[in-house]
């Protein structure tokens, strides 16, 4: 079969081809990059051809390319497609594969590929056209694959389950998948699902009554005859007793789900044995009702909006007081405990991973959820805000991995710090990596005596305290690679913003420039020299409405990026004034790279 790779500018969909080209080494299979072929073709650069041509002549060229390519015999073939190329053209016996990343709709800002607006800014640039294609990824993907931040070079674990999701293999997924209509589109689309998870270990699958009809739930269930369901009402019924094919369908399944906001489930108990029902409570203000009927069903489902630490605990405490008998599934509007339900894997009857955009955005992916390791009584974390785009989960899974331990990226907003810590404790944080803003929170939870910002935390299990270090300032020197060393160059050199990290980059530069990013203006004790311009810009400000752009004018040669998130305004300013630029993914791998060897050598020396 063909598979055609889709997915936005900057997705990874070619560093995916190259790990697919490892996986599959010893298979018989093509790997071909669109973009790459028609290069060879022409003799030009995709740039080239952009600037020359323009992209309507380039999309018409793409199309003819890709028909000439399924041509050509072969056995088994992956096909790199451009963002924009027109999906209608893929006929209905290629396999469509979209690779996605959380951050796609952040946008993403690149200093080496064709600018199509250039009278936008580059993110406008890039979120012009990402929501119109995200749609129509969303229309024509057969099989969505939503990867996860951060490079997986050497990451053995990662490479490990991406290689046996890619391929199919995964076994003994256990967990809980929604079923939705989507599936149905095409026989196509449905008998890949079924080559995906049938007979895979999936604890259950839901079929919910307002998702799909009810010739697609009796299709499930006679096409996928040795899986576990459970049927879940979501519809009001008028006449349940009524509805005999219903009611014999009912029969098929080892779990009825009845949500109380339907109201009473008595019409239910009257047909079904509570011994196999399942009662569902979404909003707090029906608990009472769902409490008279609690003793009554087999199981507790408690999924409501919770919008605090607190409250997360005291759902947690709830569901551990009777664990066998509840499952305790906290929603929001942003998918902030995605990491609280991977963290509950193996330890509740109802537990969701997603595949696609699933049916809430706190179910993990399913590489999210087979990276967990169940039952895991505690686990590390990067706590900042925002973590989505964070790489450290990534970073450090081989090191977590041999300590059994689930690494997970865990928002926390600034006012948050306070309340969310130590329920974070309570539930088995050991392990952690501070970001912004942070820093500042974390060196006081572990009373450090020197330092005012820390990014690295370890629970002492003896003495039950923190203790905490800041490998900032090593991955700052890796960086800017000995710039600071040069006591008269560092009066050309200009930083903008600093956040937690202001201190450690004034002790390595101490005769900088500092500006703040809010202002605009020279922070106090620096002096700017009239006429003087930067050769070197040190990025330390945050993408938000409160920060500035520095002077065009300025003009440096050089932009060190101390974010190594693809929206960075950091990025953005070289770009704008074609300075050379740095990412901060130097410093992040060599500031990890400290936190590791901290957490060995402290848990060496207990």
């Amino acid at each position: 079969m063909i598979t055609a790779v889709v997915g936005h500018r900057g997705t990874g969909k070619t560093e995916l081809m190259k790990r697919l080209q490892v996986y599959l080494r010893d298979a018989a299979v093509d790997f071909v990059d669109l973009d790459e072929l028609i290069e060879e073709k022409i003799g030009k650069t995709i740039p080239e051809l952009f600037m020359e041509h323009g992209e309507t002549y380039f999309r018409e060229l793409e199309r003819q390319l890709f028909l000439e390519t399924l041509q050509k015999p072969h056995t088994e073939m992956y096909l790199v497609l451009g963002a924009g190329f027109d999906l209608t053209v893929i006929p209905d016996s290629v396999r469509v594969l979209w690779v996605r990343r959380q951050t796609d709709l952040d946008g993403r800002i690149f200093l080496n590929r064709p600018r199509l607006n250039p009278e936008m800014s580059p993110l406008e640039e890039y979120q012009k056209r990402a929501a119109a294609r995200e749609d129509n990824y969303r229309a024509h993907a057969d099989e969505v694959y939503l990867m996860p931040e951060g490079l997986f070079e050497n990451r053995h674990h990662a490479m490990a389950v991406e290689k046996a999701l890619l391929t199919h293999d995964l076994q003994d997924i256990s967990g809980c998948l929604t079923l939705t209509s989507e599936l149905f589109k095409s026989e196509k689309r449905w008998n890949l699902f079924k080559d995906r998870f049938a007979k895979k270990g999936v604890s259950l699958f839901e079929l919910r009554d307002d998702l799909l009809s009810f010739e697609q739930i009796q299709k499930v269930l006679t096409e996928m005859p040795e899986e576990k369901f459970v049927y879940s009402f979501r519809i009001a019924r008028e006449n349940l007793e009524a509805e005999t094919a219903l009611l014999e369908l009912l029969q098929k399944v080892p779990w009825v789900d009845w949500a109380i906001e339907l109201g009473s489930p008595e019409s239910l108990l009257a047909l079904v044995p509570g011994t196999k029902v399942i009662l569902s409570l979404h909003e707090e203000k029906l608990k009472d009702m769902w409490q008279v009927f609690s003793r009554q069903v087999a199981h507790l489902k408690f999924a409501p909006l919770v919008e605090s630490y607190g409250d997360l605990l005291e759902g947690h405490q709830w569901q551990q007081q009777d664990a066998a008998r509840r499952s305790f599934l906290p929603r929001s509007r942003t998918g902030r405990w995605e990491w609280y339900r991977r963290f509950q894997k193996g330890k509740q009857l109802l537990n969701f991973w997603r595949e696609g955009d699933g049916t809430s955005a706190d179910q993990p992916s399913l590489w999210g959820w087979a990276m967990t390791s169940a039952q895991s009584s505690s686990f590390a974390a990067v706590l900042g805000d925002p973590v989505a785009h964070s790489y450290t989960p990534m970073e450090h899974s081989d090191f977590f991995y041999k300590k059994n331990l689930p690494v997970f990226a865990i928002a926390i907003s600034r006012e948050e710090w306070g309340k969310a810590f130590p329920v974070l404790e309570t539930l088995g944080l050991s392990y952690a990596a501070v970001t912004s803003p942070h820093k500042e929170n974390a060196a006081k939870s572990c009373q450090h005596q020197t330092l005012s910002a820390v990014n690295t935390l370890f629970l002492n299990p003896k003495t039950k305290r923190w203790v905490g270090t800041s490998t900032d300032d090593q991955g700052f020197m890796e960086l800017i690679e000995g710039v600071g060393m040069l006591a008269p160059l560092q009066k050309e050199i200009f930083v903008w913003g600093g956040g937690g990290v202001l201190e450690m980059v004034e002790k390595a530069l101490p005769h900088a420039t500092y500006f703040s990013s809010r202002s605009g203006r020279p922070r106090e004790g620096s002096e700017l020299s009239e006429g003087v311009t930067p050769k070197i810009v040190i990025w330390a400000a945050p993408r938000s409405p409160e920060t500035m752009l520095p002077p065009a004018s300025w003009n440096p040669a050089m932009v060190f990026d101390l974010n190594y998130k693809e929206d960075s305004m950091g990025r953005e300013y070289a770009q704008r004034c074609g300075a050379n630029y740095q990412s901060g993914l130097v410093m992040f791998t060599a500031q990890a790279q400290g936190q590791r060897a901290f957490w060995r050598e402290f848990k060496e020396n207990l």
